[in-house]
């Protein structure tokens, strides 16, 4: 039976995956084009109701490898993550890919094309929603990121968390595989693609009035400097020359920008390697100018005690109290397999809301730690982050993602990469390239907001009813009657 369903010919089969391993390779990875991303699966899905399953589970797998090698590539060499491990990174992120074409082919066959335009779409980002939940890579694999840019989409993640921008740009993509799918009737095809424009149209409307809402009065902008000075040894030790001169160049710079001139200062993600014995004289020099020039002040250290190795976060509050000290909760698989977890469940001054939270760059690709800031009512999340430059685009983007998702400002500074600062809707306010070989600095004013979102409030509701719906579609997807190759209309009204 599965060869009677091949009513294309290899070539058509080849195109399509060409097609969508293109768009995939363009519209996802380290730098997007987003509006590639919508148009990745399409080519798949028009063929998918035209073939066996095999060669439609074969063709869909197959493109979403070709289009995932850049990012294999980033894993590879960038990070150093073992071989094995980002083999079974492929392999997981293909067969859902494959699972969503198997999905959506089997529901439109059986007749039940509105079920495929919101099945497959479900799957998706219930997938997304697992591996973010239990992999140690987080939610960079989802299609938010890609849409980082396209703010009127992107606001969805207010409600729905990063897996609404997914289920939506499945659903369009499903809806214009409906549209043309074989045997089906005219209305069932129109009706299956307005479930589909409706998903569009509801997301649009909602994500132009949410950036059109005025900033909060009750709370006094923040202006906030991202630094990154010059050093000729990355991550030096505080003990040594090059240690010595990046410290008295980070103070250099506070006392630039001080009095008056900003209200928190961020520094990059192991801006300075310290043990025992050099901690205690950097944290009184930075309590000291955290003091004498009222700001507060975030460092990121990579800290040294005995066998123990911390990437950390110092915040050193403005009125010279003792800082507060925060561990990084997901070191970087392959690249920080030294490092010892943090269990802090978050670090933010105290005081009123709107507060000023710390997290350090990869903890941010975890949608859980994001929401958990929010529900602590900050308004301002600041981030030393430490990137490898091929990445800084899709870092910075990753990390603003949580606060336009729980509705908090974010100040991210990294070495190798971007200082970007980012509103609670996840606009760029500011940002500024920063390498290891010339100072980079940025400093803008940020409109705090308070009170979190309802993706604050009400958690992963979305991903779980999403997990319904595919589980729901796979129960109905059922046997094909009649076969593809009738000339009778069908579809369920």
């Amino acid at each position: 039976m599965g060869s009677a369903t091949d009513h294309r010919p290899p070539a058509v089969a080849l195109a399509a995956l060409i097609g969508s391993a293109v768009l995939f390779a363009f519209g996802t990875g380290l730098q997007p084009v987003w509006w590639l991303t919508w148009l990745a699966p399409i080519p798949v899905l028009l063929v998918a109701p035209r073939m066996s399953a095999v060669r439609a589970a074969s063709v869909a797998a197959a493109a979403h490898l070709l289009g995932m090698a850049g990012f294999a590539r980033y894993l590879l060499a960038g990070l150093a993550v073992p071989i094995p491990v980002v083999a079974a990174v492929l392999v997981v992120t293909a067969g859902v890919f494959a699972g969503v074409v198997l999905l959506f082919r089997a529901l439109v066959r059986r007749g039940r094309p509105i079920l495929a335009v919101l099945a497959a779409p479900a799957m998706w980002s219930g997938a997304e929603y697992l591996i973010a939940a239990l992999t140690p890579f987080g939610s960079n694999w989802a299609v938010a990121n890609s849409q980082a840019d396209a703010l009127p989409v992107l606001q969805v993640v207010a409600v729905t968390g990063p897996w609404g921008v997914a289920f939506v740009v499945l659903a369009v993509a499903c809806a214009i595989g409906v549209l043309a799918a074989p045997a089906l009737e005219r209305r069932v095809r129109l009706r299956a693609a307005g479930v589909g424009a409706l998903a569009l149209v509801g997301a649009l409307g909602f994500g132009t009035a949410r950036l059109a809402l005025p900033d909060d009065p009750v709370a006094e902008p923040v202006r906030v400097s991202l630094v990154a000075a010059p050093t000729p040894v990355r991550q030096p030790h505080a003990g040594t020359p090059a240690g010595r001169a990046l410290l008295d160049a980070d103070l250099d710079r506070v006392r630039s920008l001080a009095p008056g001139g900003t209200d928190l200062v961020v520094f990059p993600e192991k801006d300075l390697v310290v043990d025992d014995a050099t901690l205690p004289g950097v944290l009184d020099r930075f309590s000291a100018a955290a003091r004498a020039e009222g700001v507060t002040l975030v460092l990121g250290v990579e800290q040294h005690s005995g066998a123990i190795i911390r990437n950390t976060a110092l915040t050193f509050p403005a009125d010279g109290s003792p800082p507060i000290v925060y561990h990084k909760q997901y070191p970087v698989p392959g690249v920080e397999d030294e490092v010892t977890a943090g269990v802090e469940p978050v670090s933010a001054l105290t005081g009123p809301p709107p507060r000023i939270g710390t997290a350090i760059c990869a903890d941010l690709g975890r949608p859980a730690l994001g929401r958990a800031y929010g529900s602590t009512g900050i308004g301002l999340l600041a981030v030393p982050a430490l990137d490898f430059t091929v990445d800084a685009w899709s870092q910075s983007r990753v990390q603003s993602l949580r606060g336009a998702e729980n509705g908090y400002a974010v100040a991210r500074a990294a070495r190798a990469g971007f200082l970007t600062v980012t509103d609670a809707r996840g606009r760029v306010l500011a940002q500024e390239v920063a390498t290891d070989g010339r100072a980079a600095a940025v400093t803008v004013d940020v409109p705090l907001q308070a009170g979190g979102t309802p993706y604050t409030r009400f958690g992963d509701w979305f991903a779980w009813l999403c997990l319904v719906t595919a589980l729901l579609g796979v129960v109905l997807a059922g046997p094909v009657h009649p076969a593809v190759g009738s000339r009778e209309p069908v579809g369920h009204a």
